[in-house]
């Protein structure tokens, strides 16, 4: 299954402005692909958009709670506030929308 984590953090525990944070983001990002390797979650990418103190990690696991476990254990809920939602490919949502009856 794919995931997509979403981190946000306040201005003052950004890595752009708190050097103790900037340090943490370093080490556990550096660390994040074992730490997945460990809970079976394998990082597929990762996105920051910079200006809006927001951190985005793509995974596939087979379970949320290894993407939970994750997520606790790489740190990132030690800076962030996390949410996690299963997500697909938009080829396979539209293929699923076209089992459904249009409403309009």
């Amino acid at each position: 299954m794919q995931f997509l984590i979403e981190g946000h953090h306040p201005p003052d525990l950004c890595p752009a402005s708190n050097q103790s944070i900037r340090d943490l983001a370093a080490e556990a990002g550096a660390e994040m692909p074992s730490v997945g390797e460990q809970l079976g979650v394998k990082v597929t990418a990762t996105y920051v958009p910079v200006t809006n103190h927001k951190i985005f990690v793509a995974v596939d696991a087979d379970s949320i709670e290894a993407v939970r476990d994750f997520v606790f254990q790489s740190r990132l809920s030690q800076w962030n506030t996390v949410e996690i939602y299963l997500v697909s490919t938009l080829e396979d949502a539209v293929g699923r929308a076209r089992d459904l009856p249009a409403v309009y």
